[in-house]
């Protein structure tokens, strides 16, 4: 994988992670997704930041 497209997958990561930390807890703050933002948020940070390893691994397994 192009190390550019890699940065930017991890960038897409940290932009994940970041909403995640600051988003709000609970129903009764705000308007918005509360928790489920976070469920949604993390689990898409963890796949953008570990698609460039399973990348360079498939490419050198074959």
């Amino acid at each position: 994988m192009d190390p550019k497209l890699a940065f930017f997958f991890y960038l897409a990561a940290l932009v994940c992670f970041a909403l995640a930390a600051f988003s709000p807890m609970g129903p009764g703050v705000g308007r918005g997704g509360g928790i489920g933002a976070r469920v949604g948020l993390v689990p898409l940070g963890l796949a953008l930041w570990l698609f460039p390893l399973l990348w360079a691994t498939g490419a050198a397994a074959f």
